[in-house]
């Protein structure tokens, strides 16, 4: 009996000192998840690809295609210091589609203040086959000037017709135009507000307005029809989207 109990007794300890020596399990590492959208707007009001907006001259325009090309997202904190790196997120943001809601990745629960980002993407990845790519946009074939890769991805395409007569009406009997913006020296930063506290398991979107009202700014549409690649108008064009991003 005395064996038993004795037996009894040395087992419970050695359980006892098994569960002592399991590892504790870790805790999962805090953190938020940051997203960011796009809504194409004129001024206060929405934008359709059936809405019109006006040029530097005053004439209406009507878009057809409107999208464009960014990389390289960076979240900061008030002291402008990078908290957040996402610079292999590509995304097109296309005023034809019904949502431009993307994932960034996650980042620890902290103040963020800006989020930057570049219109367009680096020399490499410009340079790059479309067709290696299996996902999207870098295999999107329609944003690569595939009859002249040199020039790479367009970084902004933008296509319509505008109101040459001056009848107030922007109709089939008016002129087409297309502006594809591209080569490696369009590539232009952007920053906008991105305020908020994120607390552990938060989803932060990033709510980006791109006013089509603002990017034709000083550009005569019915005096330049087309601009293909880095010419003055498409500088001007890639210059004004910079500035048409904005985030409350």
């Amino acid at each position: 009996m005395k064996k038993q109990l004795l037996f009894a007794l040395m087992t419970g300890a050695v359980l006892t000192a098994c569960k002592k020596d399991d590892p504790a399990t870790p805790a999962a590492d805090p953190s938020a998840t940051i997203k960011v959208s796009y809504t194409f707007v004129n001024g206060t009001q929405p934008f359709t690809l059936d809405s019109t907006v006006t040029d530097s001259l005053g004439r209406k325009v009507r878009f057809s295609v409107a999208r464009f090309l960014t990389s390289s997202y960076h979240m900061k904190d008030d002291a402008h210091t990078v908290i957040g790196d996402y610079h292999d997120r590509y995304i097109l943001a296309d005023a034809a589609v019904a949502s431009n809601l993307y994932t960034l990745g996650t980042i620890t629960p902290q103040h963020t203040h800006s989020l930057e980002l570049q219109i367009g993407l680096d020399s490499a990845v410009n340079h790059s086959d479309p067709t290696q790519y299996t996902t999207a946009p870098l295999n999107d074939a329609t944003m690569h000037w595939s009859w002249n890769p040199a020039a790479g991805y367009k970084f902004l395409a933008l296509e319509g017709r505008v109101d040459a007569n001056g009848d107030g009406v922007v109709d089939a009997n008016d002129p087409e135009f297309t502006y594809h913006c591209a080569t490696d020296g369009l590539r232009t930063p952007a920053e906008v507000h991105a305020h908020n506290d994120l607390s552990n398991g938060e989803t932060f979107t990033v709510a980006i307005t791109v006013d089509m009202g603002a990017l034709l700014q000083g550009v005569d549409v019915a005096g330049n029809l087309m601009a293909m690649g880095a010419t003055p108008v498409n500088q001007r064009l890639v210059q004004n989207l910079a500035l048409a991003l904005d985030a409350d």
